[in-house]
């Protein structure tokens, strides 16, 4: 069974063997042939998960991994941090199940394993921003308006409280990607 690190993604862009320019059927070697599926035309999707792999129909080279539901917003956020089959388990690092991760928290952790980065303006004259690693390219971007949910021990939802973060540094991690067009 082979172990994909997430932080060995962020640190060098690749997720396990895959990166970009892999191939659909080296996606399928690694996953396995069990995956939701979406056709957008000139791009598909395959997911495992919500660990999703982008491609191009005609060559079926990869152009972007992401997983963009990492809010813990829900009562199944520990299925959208978490995936494992028969061939290969996801080390999450420092994702924890019902658990948001802010901004403040992301820059911390990759300075903490002297992962180069900076903050960029998520697009071009956007106020809110990204953090972009420098050697790998892989981004992380961030909510401010975010849903807490409290989950009980039979794991339920108890409570939902909509919030909205004020400064940047409390904002709510959403997705970590990489993609090349």
């Amino acid at each position: 069974m082979t172990t994909i690190q997430l932080k060995n993604f962020i640190k060098t862009g690749k997720f396990g063997p895959l990166t970009i320019g892999s191939t659909k059927g080296e996606i399928l070697s690694v996953f396995g042939r069990k995956y939701d599926f979406a056709d957008c035309g000139e791009t598909q999707i395959i997911k495992y998960g919500w660990y999703e792999f982008f491609y191009w129909t005609e060559n079926e080279k990869i152009f972007g991994i992401q997983n963009d539901h990492l809010q813990a917003d829900c009562i199944n956020h520990s299925g959208m941090i978490n995936f494992k089959n028969r061939f290969c388990t996801i080390d999450k690092w420092f994702l924890k199940e019902n658990q948001n991760v802010t901004f403040r928290q992301v820059e911390e952790y990759l300075n903490q394993e002297n992962i180069p980065f900076t903050i960029v303006p998520a697009y071009e004259g956007c106020d809110e921003n990204i953090i972009k690693c420098i050697d790998s390219n892989v981004t992380f971007d961030f909510v401010s308006e975010y849903t807490l949910v409290e989950i009980t021990a039979m794991g339920k939802s108890k409570d939902r409280k909509d919030v909205k973060a004020e400064h940047q540094s409390d904002y709510v991690l959403n997705g970590v990607r990489l993609f090349q067009y």
